[in-house]
């Protein structure tokens, strides 16, 4: 997949390729980096793993508000993108429907030689984006549920075609792959076996949770939905508070029972598993990312005594809070 930046003022695409740069290349392997800036166009950094079977992208993207990310697809493939951070809204050519993308959501597509138009409407995406070439894909997942049934009949009729038209939720035990691959500690012939292993893993708890979200049907109740979403914005906003169902119930003028079904339903995920990745998220990142010591995070978090907090976080991560320091 090939990439550039559309500005509207600009009468040809600024291409990125040349801006990538080779890492390491060893056999079935190649590491290379995508760095750009420039203060009209905005930021993206990312990594590039591709092995003969499939290609990773991950990394950070920030634009200017005017500014396009566009896309070109070569050959047939299936995508799948994870968005850990922002919103990014996308366009496909030869592919009707526009795709929207928010924080800790997924989901997966089949393009034919095609190209697309991308935009973050936050400004910034973290990203994570696996494409595996069509026949590697139909050659190696059976069809055993209706998604992965779907997306190897567009093979076969070579159409483009969308998993499931409502994404799925980015869960701890996903994003665990994630940090898995992006963190690979072998090396030679080890590192892309690890690779190839943990993304079919990944795309296979994918294609499950898509599967499941088609199953119940994708229509629900819009002002169910409206409560899940209003209730998941309420919960972002403020990590540090702690709240009850019951209050919870309360603030949102319902019930608790509708309070949870509507949630579950939206995210597939409970609203204390949901707040409580949010806040360990955030914590991580105070840590790894911006330096902050454990007291820190603790007291900002709101915990009463940090053996409470780091209890929390082994549990949650399954390593304690000072490992990540080291990270």
């Amino acid at each position: 997949m090939d990439f550039s930046l559309i500005n509207p003022k600009q009468s040809s695409p600024l291409d990125l390729s040349r801006k990538v740069k080779l890492i390491s290349s060893k056999p079935n392997l190649q590491e290379l980096a995508l760095n750009f800036s420039d203060i009209n166009y905005g930021l993206v950094d990312c990594k590039v793993l591709a092995t003969p079977n499939l290609s990773l992208m991950f990394g950070n993207i920030q634009l200017q508000p005017n500014i396009k990310l566009k896309s070109e697809t070569p050959d047939n493939r299936v995508n799948f993108p994870f968005l850990l951070e922002g919103e990014i809204a996308s366009r496909f050519y030869s592919y009707p429907q526009k795709q929207l993308l928010t924080a800790n959501s997924h989901n997966a597509i089949h393009l034919t030689r095609t190209a697309g138009e991308h935009q973050l409407p936050l400004g910034k995406v973290k990203t994570f984006h696996i494409s595996l070439s069509s026949d590697y894909f139909f050659d190696t997942f059976s069809s055993e549920d209706k998604v992965t049934e779907t997306l190897k009949n567009s093979i076969d009729i070579q159409r483009p075609e969308v998993a499931s038209t409502r994404p799925g939720h980015l869960n701890a035990e996903m994003k665990g792959i994630i940090s898995s691959i992006c963190n690979n500690p072998f090396e030679g012939d080890m590192k892309k076996m690890y690779l190839e292993i943990k993304t079919l893993e990944l795309i296979s708890l994918q294609m499950f949770q898509l599967g499941n979200i088609n199953q119940r049907g994708v229509e629900r109740n819009r002002n169910h939905q409206d409560l899940a979403y209003a209730v998941r914005s309420f919960l972002e906003s403020d990590i540090t508070a702690t709240w009850t169902l019951v209050e919870l119930a309360k603030k949102f003028a319902t019930n608790i029972q509708t309070l949870k079904t509507s949630f579950k339903a939206a995210f597939d995920t409970g609203i204390f598993a949901y707040y409580q990745q949010l806040r360990m998220d955030h914590a991580l990142t105070m840590l790894r990312d911006q330096n902050n010591s454990i007291v820190e995070v603790t007291e900002w978090l709101g915990y009463s005594h940090q053996n409470h907090f780091s209890a929390a976080f082994k549990k949650y991560y399954g390593y304690p809070p000072s490992e990540a320091l080291k990270r």
